[in-house]
């Protein structure tokens, strides 16, 4: 075993391969099964190998290499690169190199005894063996058998002819990958499209009574919305409209956005993954955003009347925060991102109108606080990026800010009044039902919703008039964001 070591060691330096010279691949390879020799012996076996191995080596990188790999030593000991005694110039002599195995060497048994400690090397235990052969065969012969006797009569033919097939493939090809091997039968399977016509067509009737052909009216009605869509991205004008504690909307189509939002509700409420406690305290930030806040955000907000909204769920970079984090800098620095983003885009440049931050449905004190003061940063830079463009009315325009805290939304906005000071306001929060409850909350969510559209609407409107005038009167004195960076990321 002891000259096996050796010769093991030292055919990992001559020729294994470079990123596997080392002192813990060298402690592995002395080892005797799960039983790690004491560090005296495996530095023999290491200093014979090395010794070996270096009256062998012609590999100037190789040999450079194996010095490298040891840890450096203080001045006067020998290092990579400096001549020492008869050796080659430039390297170090075979008993130079002693001293640098034995400190290696021991790194490499104290890394090989930590790891063996937690049991991450095991060399007994056997690989799992291989059970998919015995699978696929069982599987054939069970859907061979189910292809002899059809259920019914109509099949007959049918099943006849995929079993011949089936029996024409070779078996010893099949892997996991392959639906026969597991008892499916794909249309796009050879077994299949060796069907004659009238047999194929037969075994494909359950998908084609699945297609339904489109009715005119609506192929008429697609090639409309085609052909008449505004892609000038110019919102729909609704006059000088303000905040001014009425509905931009007619009770009939608040309605109707009510209505839309109940029924997001309520596939909600019949979603398995919120039925229990237990289940929705599961669920991660990422579920909760996609199947719980972006739907009821996205029928709050769908077919406003001054054209559309973009709700960004891939949390892109902020374009506002960008440009604050990237003043006075060289370089070039990624934007926040929030969970969720609202923009338009009008004239070719893109606004970002809102922002979201979410939790998870088990929120901790510190997760709401964090998200708390992002989201008004976020909020800050989103109104100082639009001021250098325009200049919306004062006291009037805002920059919303929803933060969802467990099961709880926060509607906030960020204006400015005249004097270009910024204000922070907390609007209105609700509880979101998660299953059903009394329909207090229930209507307490639908203000939150609808006062958010209407808000948005207004803010809509406000913007392209201030762009309008922007046109002709472009923003004086202009202001960077006045955000301060974080001292933790410099954000």
């Amino acid at each position: 075993n002891f000259t096996m070591s050796i010769t093991q060691i030292k055919n990992l330096l001559l020729n294994g391969p470079l990123d596997a010279v080392c002192g813990a691949n060298v402690v592995y390879l002395a080892m005797n099964g799960n039983n790690l020799s004491r560090y005296e012996d495996i530095r023999t076996l290491a200093d014979r190998a090395v010794n070996s191995a270096l009256a062998e080596i012609s590999d100037t990188e190789r040999r450079i290499r194996i010095l490298e790999v040891l840890p450096e030593l203080k001045v006067g000991e020998c290092r990579p690169g400096r001549a020492m005694s008869s050796d080659v110039e430039g390297f170090c002599s075979s008993l130079a190199v002693r001293d640098y195995t034995t400190k290696t060497m021991l790194i490499g048994h104290k890394s090989v005894v930590g790891l063996l400690s937690i049991e991450a090397l095991n060399t007994d235990r056997e690989l799992p063996q291989d059970h998919s052969r015995d699978e696929i065969e069982r599987n054939l012969n069970t859907l061979k058998s189910k292809l002899e006797h059809p259920v019914l009569e109509s099949d007959a033919n049918l099943y006849g002819s995929l079993r011949v097939n089936l029996g024409n493939i070779n078996q010893s090809e099949l892997t996991w990958k392959d639906p026969e091997a597991s008892m499916v039968i794909s249309d796009e399977s050879e077994i299949v499209n060796k069907l004659g016509t009238r047999q194929k067509r037969i075994f494909m009737e359950p998908r084609e009574n699945m297609r339904c052909v489109l009715p005119n009216s609506v192929v008429s009605k697609c090639k409309e919305f085609v052909e008449n869509f505004d892609n000038t991205n110019v919102p729909r004008d609704m006059g000088n409209i303000i905040h001014n504690k009425t509905w931009k909307e007619s009770e009939s189509e608040l309605l109707k956005i009510a209505e839309r939002i109940l029924s997001v509700l309520g596939e909600i409420w019949s979603n398995p993954a919120f039925a229990t406690s237990t289940s929705r305290n599961q669920q991660s930030e990422g579920t909760y955003i996609t199947d719980v806040i972006v739907p009821l955000l996205r029928a709050s907000l769908g077919d406003l009347p001054n054209d559309y909204i973009c709700l960004s769920t891939a949390e892109r970079q902020s374009l506002a925060s960008k440009a604050r984090r990237n003043i006075g800098f060289s370089g070039e620095r990624m934007g926040k991102k929030p969970d969720v983003m609202m923009m338009i885009k009008i004239m070719e440049k893109i606004f970002e109108l809102a922002y979201v931050e979410s939790s998870r449905i088990n929120c901790s004190k510190t997760k709401k606080n964090d998200d708390y003061v992002k989201l008004w940063r976020e909020t800050l830079d989103g109104v100082s990026f639009i001021d250098a463009t325009c200049r919306p009315m004062a006291n009037q325009f805002g920059v919303e800010g929803i933060q969802v805290a467990g099961d709880v939304m926060y509607l906030n906005v960020l204006i400015k009044d005249a004097g270009g000071i910024p204000r922070y306001f907390h609007l209105d929060h609700a509880e979101i039902p998660l299953f059903p409850t009394s329909f207090h909350r229930v209507g307490s969510l639908l203000r939150l919703l609808l006062t958010l559209r209407n808000i948005m609407i207004v803010n809509k409107s406000l913007l392209m008039r201030a762009l309008e005038q922007a046109s002709s009167h472009p923003p004086r004195n202009v202001h960077p964001s006045p955000t301060v960076p974080s001292p933790l990321h410099d954000n």
